[in-house]
């Protein structure tokens, strides 16, 4: 069932764009996971002519990208793949029409954002040169110089987005996602806009009308109910269908915990898993489980490791400084050192 749940992922950044509003595109990832190859959607390929205009009604409506695999150009005048996207499939599509123009939707930027996700890894220069050799490499002209215009625009809308987040966004959600449409509409025109985001700007807006129905204390809670389904009748198919497989995810999880606290085995709840998602789904989240497990056990290696450099009064503080990075260096990837930063200025200002 590796569809579904990756699939969840696509559809959730959907859904976690009420949180991502204050600052654009720029990507959310979890602090409290171990780092894996970006696979946040379905990878796709879609330089056929013939399907580009299928795949964007398709896309549109849907949500639902074709299921070929196309892995990124191996090493060549734009040198080797950083780490994080060595091993993966390249993420979103690109497609042209019958007359080989551009067709634009919510894949371009996905397939974008792929390359994107190394930012920090290899310059910003570097990553431009990346995608444009793709984009040369999958589309004929002058689809290609259309969607390397497209790119263009999309770095300089990133950093609009930057900016205003920089500037202090509008506290009022709705504010919010006022601002990006107007940077989105200026940015790209409005059919390119809506065809970039406007699924996602749909869901965001009807989950913050779900939000004020729910602060909405006057209600019963019968007409509560009421208009919270009417809302979820009104988002895109696929992501209706996403939701209630997350949900199915959660209620796993609370059933496991139940299964935990009540004695049960490891075995008890591999059981569990198998019966609500068969035998190879079972095998994977058993799979994820370690990995996890794994991931924190290397983080609290490195915090005691850590404590003691901390704690070596001897050292003067630029050798504490140097002592951490080695640590850092020796233990994790430049990806996961970014995480572990992340999570130690999280820790910090916890304390």
């Amino acid at each position: 069932m590796r569809w579904p749940l990756r699939r969840l992922v696509r559809v959730t950044v959907l859904i976690a764009g009420l949180a991502a509003l204050a600052g654009g595109v720029i990507a959310l990832r979890s602090r409290s996971e171990p780092v894996s190859p970006p696979r946040r959607r379905s990878p796709t390929a879609a330089t056929d002519v013939a399907l580009a205009a299928r795949l964007q009604r398709r896309t549109l409506e849907a949500g639902s990208p074709p299921a070929e695999a196309v892995p990124p150009a191996p090493a060549g005048e734009t040198g080797p793949l950083p780490s994080s996207l060595a091993g993966t499939d390249v993420d979103g599509w690109l497609g042209v029409d019958d007359n080989g123009h551009l067709v634009v939707t919510p894949g371009a930027r996905w397939f974008f954002d792929y390359f994107l996700s190394a930012t920090g890894e290899e310059p910003p220069e570097e990553i431009r040169a990346r995608i444009v050799a793709e984009i040369d490499r999958r589309l004929p002209a002058p689809g290609a110089r259309e969607a390397i215009g497209l790119l263009d625009r999309y770095l300089a809308y990133r950093e609009r987005v930057r900016t205003l987040q920089a500037s202090g966004a509008a506290d009022d959600l709705q504010q919010r996602l006022a601002q990006l449409r107007d940077i989105r509409t200026e940015t790209f025109g409005d059919a390119n806009a809506a065809a970039l985001f406007g699924e996602e700007e749909r869901v965001q807006a009807l989950d913050i009308q779900r939000r004020e129905v729910l602060r909405d204390e006057t209600l019963a809670p019968e007409e509560r109910e009421r208009r919270l389904a009417e809302l979820e009748q009104q988002l895109p198919a696929a992501v209706r269908q996403a939701r209630s497989e997350s949900m199915t995810l959660v209620q796993l999880r609370e059933d496991e915990e139940h299964l935990r606290d009540a004695g049960a085995s490891p075995e008890d709840v591999h059981a569990l898993r198998e019966q609500r998602f068969g035998a190879a789904a079972a095998d994977r989240l058993d799979a994820l489980d370690r990995e996890r497990a794994e991931w924190q056990q290397r983080l609290d290696d490195y915090h005691s490791a850590r404590q003691a450099i901390d704690n070596a009064a001897a050292l003067p503080p630029d050798a504490r400084a140097r002592a951490v990075e080695a640590l850092l260096a020796e233990r994790f990837t430049p990806e996961e050192r970014r995480r572990v930063e992340a999570l130690d200025g999280l820790r910090a200002e916890g304390e």
